[in-house]
């Protein structure tokens, strides 16, 4: 920024046209039609070339918003708060990514929040945002019959939650078929002919760990396996809780021959567990995965895993939070992704990246 004779110049040169004013005797328009084009105001109706003749005269100009000034007059903050369980976790460095590609456009900041998966440092969290005034929040750390979510709702703050819900149907949601997914990743182990599989399961607090149980128990009843308990250990959501969980399986008379980890990093423990102990993957041990993070291709053997689009499920959050802020009201829209199952060598000897199942995203309610 460069500052001439105490006003603030926007623009390449101080020359340029810099004022709403000035852009808008440019234009052939009023300072307000400017104004609205450059904040993106969506409710905004004109003809698409004034629009374009005004784009073109922002980009020429580098002309930048006042954001103070916007949110002094629209009783807003322009920042958004996503608040995630463990920043460590590629999963929600994706998802991040694509809720500062939706936030961004529309002037909006994003503060990021880690919570460790402790409830009481979520807690803190929210009340510390909301006592800031951010316009709004983004909850990936929830859990089942959350008080903090219950409590956003009776505060009126608009809130999305991604990946997790807290009391299904009556919350904006961004997630995928948690069920469909672990029913796909369980029956292809079944397809192999693996009859002894384990499964590395998730919190009982947490949706996703509930659901991906669910549809994992349901694949073995289809088939017509035994659902046996032993078989079933819970890990949590991390990479260690993979590796111990793994090893207390490996550790029984007879251990199994193929699991499905919760996650992607619950599934690189179980690697890291069996390749400490001299295991073949596939040969010994197959291993599936949820999530399909960027490192999941990368790992040797690459991961079979339930591909979801984690960045859409950020960009998706953004645009249903920013809808509420503009509209004022909390709608309980869901967005549901149906997952697919990309196939890769921990699950199948040479295996190249194959797909199997349905992918697909469902409007709200769905």
């Amino acid at each position: 920024m460069v500052f001439s004779h105490g006003r603030e110049v926007n623009g390449r040169a101080g020359s340029m046209p810099t004022t709403l004013k000035e852009l808008a005797e440019r234009a052939r328009v009023h300072p307000s039609t400017i104004s609205r084009v450059a904040n993106q105001d969506p409710s905004l109706r004109i003809a698409a070339e004034t629009r374009s003749r005004i784009e073109a005269l922002l980009r020429e100009t580098e002309y930048r918003p006042n954001g103070v000034a916007r949110g002094l007059k629209l009783r807003q903050t322009l920042v958004l708060a996503v608040v995630i369980p463990d920043i460590t976790n590629p999963f929600f460095g994706a998802m991040f990514r694509g809720i500062e590609d939706g936030a961004a456009p529309r002037g909006y900041q994003v503060l990021l929040c880690n919570t460790d998966g402790s409830p009481d440092r979520q807690r803190s969290h929210m009340h510390n945002l909301i006592a800031r005034r951010v316009d709004g929040v983004i909850l990936a750390s929830t859990f089942l019959k959350d008080p903090a979510v219950r409590w956003l709702r009776h505060q009126h703050v608009p809130y999305v939650l991604v990946n997790r819900f807290s009391d299904e149907g009556q919350d904006p949601f961004v997630g995928s078929d948690d069920v469909a997914g672990a029913v796909l990743a369980t029956r292809h182990l079944i397809e192999l002919g693996h009859t002894r599989i384990a499964h590395l399961a998730g919190s009982s607090t947490v949706s996703t760990g509930v659901l991906r149980r669910r549809g994992f128990q349901a694949a073995l009843a289809e088939a017509g396996l035994r659902s046996d308990p032993e078989l079933q250990v819970e890990s949590g959501f991390i990479e260690e809780g993979g590796m111990r969980a793994m090893d207390r399986l490996l550790d029984l008379a007879e251990p199994p021959t193929a699991v499905f980890a919760v996650t992607d990093m619950v599934a690189v423990g179980a690697l890291t567990a069996a390749a400490r102990r001299g295991l073949d993957v596939p040969g010994d041990l197959a291993v599936v995965g949820y999530n399909d993070i960027p490192l999941a291709a990368r790992l040797q053997p690459a991961l079979t895993t339930v591909h979801v689009p984690i960045q859409e499920f950020g960009s998706a959050a953004a645009r249903l939070l920013l809808e509420q802020i503009e509209f004022g009201r909390v709608v309980p829209r869901r967005v549901v992704y149906s997952p697919q199952v990309v196939v890769r060598g921990s699950s199948l000897r040479g295996a190249e990246a194959a797909v199997a199942g349905g992918f697909a995203a469902n409007g709200p309610g769905e």
